[in-house]
């Protein structure tokens, strides 16, 4: 599978051209990324989206061609409807806040993509192809000489224009990180109601400030969530390097990693599972974002299969009193939740949010909650009167370590 970013429409009418007669092992599917609101079209975003398809179809012979108003277009050969439709999923889940993938009510848009059958389909397809060329020919005549120089030296604010080229250095500088410089641990305890502390498991993660620091770089890493989801992935595969490597070092105790689902289901984990399981005295724990869980139902039912029966537990991550009390546990099957703390939640705990949130916490195990960024003895005193037994923040290492300096 290649991917053309640069005179794409050229090759792509060249490459179907010569198909006509083996049309029938083909298929293409056109994503209307032209027709994006403009804050989803920035170039890091398309390069993302080209990422994405790169990965899942890397086994494909084929191409993406992504054209001069960042339409991406998709040629495979042989290649099965479900691995079509798993494609445009992940592509519309991408793009999930923008009117082009799903409509108001849920439904998913038909104007997001179309998918062509070569065999039924190619004089149709081959027009179409013929004429972006045309348009993208007509765009270059009316672009003079004289304004690309002009355009090249108008300064540009920091962090606002993210190009594929700057997403390839950041990649490439977060491959040669030391990350164990950047990784950080911080306790989820159990409390008693006199505050007497008991560790349950440390955390690790990256501490993006710090991330930042070291790789020199003005981006908000936060500002963009494509932007950081595509860096987390590579963030994982490091994680898995740097625990394989000394995986004595870092199991020393009961621990829990964030990781993507993509990560859970690849051989990389399995070798990294392999690897250390001589080393691991304590359940892992791995955390695993809410959005990723409702985003792919199938592959997180997938991951958590596999990682529950290499005996680790599974925490969701990033709860809200909004969605815990839509969400069935054991149907879902995982282990553990983290819950956030909101300081502006009602204090009195007769409010009829308070009182969904207390059921569902009963209904999730008042130790299978995790109060999280408690940063205040409000926010334990919250937890505990909803029958909260475990907590992670700031003040939770504030009691734990009091004489420590370093803070998460």
């Amino acid at each position: 599978m290649f991917t053309l970013l640069k005179d794409a429409e050229v090759k792509l009418v060249d490459t179907v051209g010569n198909l006509s007669g083996e049309a029938i092992s083909w298929r293409a599917v056109y994503f209307h990324f032209d027709r994006l609101l403009e804050q989803y079209r920035s170039p890091y975003q398309i390069q993302i989206a080209v990422n994405l398809l790169g990965d899942l179809l890397v086994d494909h012979q084929g191409g993406v061609f992504v054209c001069f108003d960042q339409t991406i277009i998709l040629l495979c050969r042989n290649i099965g409807k479900h691995k079509i439709d798993k494609a445009i999923f992940q592509l519309r889940y991408l793009f999930i806040d923008d009117p082009l993938a799903y409509t108001g009510s849920g439904e998913e848009n038909s104007d997001f993509c179309r998918v062509f059958d070569l065999g039924q389909e190619y004089a149709q397809f081959y027009q179409l192809c013929r004429k972006k060329l045309s348009q993208s020919t007509r765009m270059e005549q009316e672009t003079t000489e004289a304004t690309q120089p002009a355009a090249e030296n108008v300064p540009q604010k920091s962090g606002q224009h993210f190009t594929p080229i700057r997403l390839a250095h950041i990649e490439q500088d977060l491959n040669k990180a030391d990350l164990s410089r950047m990784l950080r641990r911080q306790p989820v305890c159990a409390l008693t109601p006199n505050r007497n502390v008991r560790k349950v498991f440390d955390e690790y993660y990256i501490h993006i400030a710090h991330l930042r620091q070291m790789l020199n770089s003005k981006t908000d890493f936060f500002s963009n969530r494509w932007l950081f989801r595509y860096l987390t992935q590579i963030l994982d595969e490091r994680m898995l390097d740097l625990i394989s490597i000394s995986p004595a070092r870092y199991l020393d105790s009961a621990v829990s990693i964030n990781f993507n689902i993509e990560t859970l289901l690849s051989k990389k984990f399995r070798e990294f599972d392999a690897l250390i399981k001589p080393f691991t005295k304590f359940p892992m724990v791995i955390e695993i974002q809410i959005g990723d869980v409702f985003g792919d139902m199938s592959a997180f039912a997938a991951a958590r299969n596999l990682v529950q029966e290499l005996g680790y537990k599974i925490c969701v991550d990033g709860l809200t009193s909004l969605s815990i009390v839509q969400i069935d546990r054991e149907r879902l099957g995982f282990d553990l939740a983290k819950l956030q703390w909101n300081a502006d939640w009602e204090d009195d705990l007769g409010a009829l949010e308070n009182r969904r949130l207390l059921d569902a916490i009963a209904g999730f195990g008042s130790n299978r909650v995790i109060l999280c960024r408690c940063d205040t003895t409000q926010a334990v005193n919250y937890g505990q009167a909803m029958g909260i037994n475990l907590f992670q923040g700031r003040y939770i290492d504030a009691l734990l370590h009091p004489n420590k300096k370093e803070e998460n």
